[in-house]
Order: structure tokens, then sequence, then C-alpha cells
């Protein structure tokens, strides 16, 4: 059995984007569609790319409808400031359905 690469995070699912100089690793999407009927569906995971000394990471959205799909690498200070700013955001939409420690 061989060791996995340490270049690779464990979540990684090692496709064809990582497989050169400057590697862009990609999590499994998981789909975040409440009903399945929705006009658009959206996925989001990690991603990382290997440059620099520092490499760039953060979450990955990816947006559909139908064939259309645009992916939205958003770095990791952004998807920290997501996280935080989004339950705020969502109680003003609907006060009592949101309940956030």
């Amino acid at each position: 059995m061989s060791k996995p690469n340490p270049a690779h995070p464990p979540w990684c699912l090692r496709g064809p984007d990582c497989a050169a100089p400057n590697d862009l690793h990609l999590s499994r999407l998981t789909s975040v569609a409440v009903r399945g009927d929705e006009v658009i569906q959206v996925g989001i995971g990690l991603w990382r790319m290997d440059v620099g000394p520092t490499p760039p990471s953060g979450l990955l959205l990816e947006l559909s409808a139908g064939a259309d799909v645009e992916r939205w690498p958003i770095d990791l200070a952004q998807s920290r400031a997501l996280a935080h700013l989004a339950p705020r955001l969502l109680r003003q939409l609907d006060p009592g359905s949101l309940r956030v420690a």
C-alpha cells in the first residue's frame, strides 16, 4: 500500500487538474439544493492552488442552470467573511427561520 502524496490535501479528488506544477486541488462538491427543483443549482467545495509559499485556498461555489456551469473560487479570507456574514443577512430575510448560536 502506497503512502498518500503529502502535496495533496486529504480532500483532493486528484483529477486532471492535479498533474502539473501549480496544481489546482478540488474537493468533491456538496449540493446545497433544498428541494432539487430549483432553477439554479448550487454546489460548494474546497479548492487550493499550489503556487508560492502560501498556497491560495478557500471555498469553491458552483452555480449551474441546465448545461451552463460556472465555478467561482473564493479565497480563504472572503470565505470566512461569507460564513460570518451569511447568518446575519439571512436573519434579515426571515428572523424566525435561522437559529445561530
